[in-house]
């Protein structure tokens, strides 16, 4: 369980497992480094994989919960530098995506390529909106109906309708592992006040942008607005899958990724 002490008062915990060339993961709003225990077992094979608690959740330390996306890139560039890791290959899922986006922005010698899942670069209305409630849910401490809304828009209707065991096992999770609601505040404010649009053409590295038929956390037409700016990227959208594909696919979602990581490694 390693950590790091970064400015102003945090400290970073994060995970290695696996071999390989370095992958580092950075996961959405309200999930700790567990987010992508499902993918561990397809990456962990081929790439020393990195997680991290981003500022606000886990065991991640933060003297208070004014902090900025940009911050957690920052964050991330740092766990890099403790494990001696000059480049790595980068994902992030959600407001992973967009860490994912603010770190090879502001560091773009770390990253060999970049994957974009399911994220955004600017708010529109509905989103904005969506985000919104989820802070004011937070800050009357309604962790109940903030986990509920979630929940609502995480998963494809279909899925929600069919596989209740799952719905009830990830609403657990949620309500008794995810942040404390300054938590859930902290991350809302800083995915809130996020864009990079206008500086997504400074990106170079082989990019690879995912979406959901079926996402109505962060619909589709922000992965096809990400992947117009970014000369080359790769835009792939899956079917059949909700805003958390990784979860609700996860064979699916892993194989589109290993295809991209397998041509940009070799």
């Amino acid at each position: 369980m390693p950590m790091i002490e970064t400015t102003g008062g945090t400290s970073i915990h994060y995970e290695i497992q696996g071999s390989g060339p370095p992958l580092l993961l950075l996961s959405g709003t309200g999930h700790d480094h567990t987010f992508w225990g499902g993918q561990l077992p397809f990456f962990a094979p081929k790439f020393t994989v990195i997680t991290i608690d981003n500022r606000g959740v886990g065991s991640t330390v933060v003297s208070n919960h004014d902090y900025s996306l940009a911050d957690m890139a920052d964050d991330a560039a740092a766990v890099l530098d403790a494990e001696g890791i000059g480049i790595a290959h980068v994902m992030g899922f959600s407001q992973g995506g967009h860490i994912a986006q603010e770190l090879t922005l502001r560091h773009p010698q770390k990253v060999g390529s970049l994957g974009i899942h399911h994220s955004w670069a600017r708010m529109c209305p509905r989103l904005r909106d969506f985000q919104t409630l989820r802070r004011n849910l937070a800050e009357k401490n309604d962790r109940d109906s903030l986990v509920r809304v979630s929940l609502l828009t995480l998963h494809a209707p279909e899925y929600y309708r069919n596989t209740g065991e799952e719905i009830d096992a990830h609403r657990e999770f949620l309500v008794e592992n995810s942040p404390p609601c300054e938590g859930w505040v902290g991350q809302l404010n800083a995915c809130l006040a996020s864009d990079t649009y206008d500086r997504l053409g400074q990106i170079s590295v082989p990019t690879q942008v995912t979406t959901s038929q079926f996402d109505l956390t962060v619909p589709p037409y922000h992965s096809r607005e990400i992947a117009d700016a970014i000369p080359g990227a790769e835009f792939v959208m899956l079917e059949q899958s909700g805003h958390v594909a990784l979860m609700e696919t996860p064979g699916v979602f892993a194989q589109v990724c290993l295809e991209f990581l397998d041509r940009v490694a070799g």
